[in-house]
């Protein structure tokens, strides 16, 4: 008889095990992550190299400089 009043306790713990990582994923996924982020971050990553290695990126790309 143990077993089956242990049943529902087990469900209610995975129940709320799984909604709470249902609410963190949502949250994840929710959190504002705009382009304009994104291309920031690459062009800071270019800045940082040195002038030999930003070289090819920026050849490869002409167009960008009128952007800036």
């Amino acid at each position: 008889m143990t077993a089956v009043a242990f049943l529902p306790v087990m469900f209610t713990v995975l129940a709320c095990i799984t909604g709470s990582l249902l609410l963190v994923l949502v949250y994840l996924d929710n959190r504002k992550s705009r382009i304009d982020d994104s291309i920031n971050a690459f062009r800071r990553h270019i800045d940082a190299l040195s002038p030999e290695a930003r070289r090819n990126s920026v050849m490869r790309n002409p167009d960008d400089q009128m952007h800036r």
